[in-house]
């Protein structure tokens, strides 16, 4: 009998000590990590062969020169229009026969922050901030031409990848307007 009462404490015993050790973790940054985030602000949806422009929005101060913002905004302004054409709908420089818009951003955490874009925005993905990376935000959002209302808004954050070659560049981005829009599509 005392030889299973003395079995039982000392297996109450291992299982107690072994419960308190923690063993710190290290947290494994993925440099292609990419945080998404949609809502749905209205249920308007758009027809295939609707017509949108596109709404570019800028970030008033920026860490980046105005040529490698320029490059990037074409960047994503080019992904964009591609992806909406390829699910049937069609850019127009007209302005007054777009059936809606699509206004857009990029911009790196040390030139806006999570807590700016959660305010302003009303959504931001959380992806955590690696002191090693520069982390960036893409923010897109469809509104309606004839309401004036927000349809639709995304945001992606994931991390600079500077050291890219422009044809790398390119096919990243229109991989990241792809997983974020592809969120409209499927509540459109």
């Amino acid at each position: 009998m005392n030889k299973n009462i003395s079995l039982a404490i000392a297996l109450f015993s291992s299982l107690f000590v072994s419960a308190c050790v923690t063993v710190p973790q290290e947290t494994q940054v993925n440099k292609n990590q990419l945080a998404i985030s949609s809502v749905r602000d209205i249920p308007i949806s758009y027809s295939q062969g609707s017509q949108f422009s596109l709404a570019p929005k800028y970030v008033a101060e920026t860490s980046l020169k105005a040529e490698q913002t320029q490059a990037i905004y074409k960047l994503y302004a080019d992904a964009i229009v591609a992806d909406l054409n390829n699910h049937g709908f069609k850019n127009t420089a007209e302005v007054k026969d777009s059936v809606f818009y699509v206004g857009f951003g990029i911009a790196l955490a040390s030139d806006l922050s999570d807590e700016t874009i959660n305010a302003e925005f009303g959504i931001t993905p959380g992806l955590p901030s690696n002191n090693a990376l520069k982390k960036g935000s893409f923010l897109i959002y469809i509104e309606d031409a004839s309401t004036g209302k927000k349809v639709w808004r995304g945001a992606a954050q994931g991390f600079a990848h500077e050291n890219n070659s422009e044809e790398e560049r390119a096919q990243r981005t229109a991989s990241i307007v792809s997983r974020v829009m592809f969120q409209f599509y499927v509540t459109n």
